[in-house]
């Protein structure tokens, strides 16, 4: 037996958003995602999600980060209209022109569009002056199945940017159509589910569904220095960004682990602290550099005092063994006392800890520290990327097996 597709629709209460997706209509078997609460939802459980025309660019744009991470967990992901803010990768939306009001050129008629000629497909005649959705300029690789006469390209398939599959249509846009009592975009618009259903089942059959992601979760408060590391082209490939707001539903399980860099939102990570502890206690990986100043750690007790790091002093684990001194003195923001289970990687003069590993209390494993190399990296920095490289690379190595990782190889610490 098929396994079922499980289908969204962002809804922000349009009319024809509200009128299709009533029983017996053709999306009448999405579930209705309100956005402005997408946030608290695990988007990720669903194998298509669909954004209408007229969804509400200024919030699609606060949750870019969150449809990449769907998409990179092999979903299909459909968008009418005029994708103004850009919010899905590879996303370059352009402003109407006269050819927008022309007969569209079909480059590929594929399933969605068999049968129709142009006269058939031409939603927006000259007659109605100016009323059109703009166009796209095609990111690499994408397929394009309609363009205008000019070639800009109103219609495209992208199976290139992400794990997953993305249809964008301005002018083709089946949902107002078939609204507006149109029967060829009523087709247009079951066709386009159909192709959907098929194209997550494909998805999940090549393995492109995904269970669990490769990247690690980034949290983000949207501070300036974050930024900047998430989208360092040599971190930017490693992380699925997740703003503080989404963090209630991400689904940790997805990931092999969370990485909180210095200031961030305290209050999200004490509301989510449970799931933090289960994260650990069912064998993930939590990266902190933040200054704890409220309890959502699981273990460690965060102090702020000033921290002499002339006087720090390594062990020999492999993540700082074979840095020098240079490389692992720059500033300290507070530190952590002492506990069992973990392990001091750099401590000072007082023998408190500014960077260590707790690998006892947990099935899982905690790195806890007051530098605050992924800062640095994001204000462009070179100086902290080597400590920086090791710990990434610890993240990602088997629990026990860091001394085999390439990137962990021993060496004696130098001054």
């Amino acid at each position: 037996m098929a396994q079922s597709i499980r289908k969204g629709l962002l809804y922000n209460g349009v009319c024809y958003q509200e009128a299709l997706s009533r029983p017996g209509e053709p999306l009448a078997d999405f579930d209705r995602l309100p956005i402005a609460d997408l946030s608290s939802v695990a988007i990720e459980d669903y194998d298509v999600i669909l954004a209408p025309r007229s969804c509400d660019g200024e919030v699609l744009r606060a949750r870019r980060h969150q449809i990449a991470r769907f998409l990179d967990a092999g979903g299909v992901l459909i968008a009418f209209g005029e994708q103004w803010t850009d919010w899905f990768p590879g996303c370059a939306w352009r402003e109407e022109c006269p050819a927008d009001i022309r007969r569209p050129i079909v480059v590929d008629a594929g399933p969605l569009f068999a049968g129709y000629d142009a006269d058939d497909l031409h939603w927006h005649p000259a007659h109605e002056r100016w009323c059109c959705h703009g166009h796209f300029a095609a990111p690499p690789g994408a397929e394009v199945l309609a363009t205008n006469d000019e070639g800009d390209v109103w219609t495209y398939i992208d199976r290139a940017t992400t794990r997953g599959t993305i249809l964008a249509s301005t002018n083709l846009d089946p949902d107002t159509h078939a609204f507006h009592s149109s029967p060829i975009a009523r087709e247009v618009l079951g066709r386009v589910v159909a192709w959907a259903e098929g194209e997550a089942r494909r998805l999940r059959d090549t393995g492109h569904r995904a269970e669990r992601s490769g990247r690690i979760a980034g949290l983000f408060s949207g501070v300036h220095f974050q930024r900047g590391f998430y989208e360092d082209p040599e971190y930017r490939d490693r992380f699925a960004v997740v703003p503080a707001a989404e963090l209630a539903a991400l689904p940790l399980e997805r990931y092999p682990a969370l990485w909180v860099p210095r200031e961030s939102n305290q209050e999200a990570l004490l509301a989510a602290r449970e799931r933090l502890v289960a994260y650990l206690q069912a064998g993930g990986t939590i990266v902190s550099f933040e200054e704890a100043t409220l309890p959502w750690l699981p273990r460690g007790d965060w102090t702020w005092r000033k921290v002499d790091v002339e006087t720090l002093a390594a062990n020999h684990h492999p993540i700082v063994r074979d840095l020098t001194l240079d490389e692992v003195r720059w500033h300290a923001h507070g530190a952590f006392a002492p506990y069992p289970g973990l392990e001091p990687l750099l401590r000072d003069a007082e023998g408190e800890i500014v960077l260590g590993i707790d690998e006892a209390s947990f099935a899982g494993r905690l790195l806890l520290g007051t530098l605050d190399p992924d800062c640095h990296a994001g204000f462009g920095s070179g100086r902290t990327r080597p400590l920086l490289n090791r710990i990434l690379a610890w993240v990602v190595a088997p629990m026990g097996a860091e001394a085999a990782h390439p990137a962990l190889a021993a060496a004696p610490m130098a001054d």
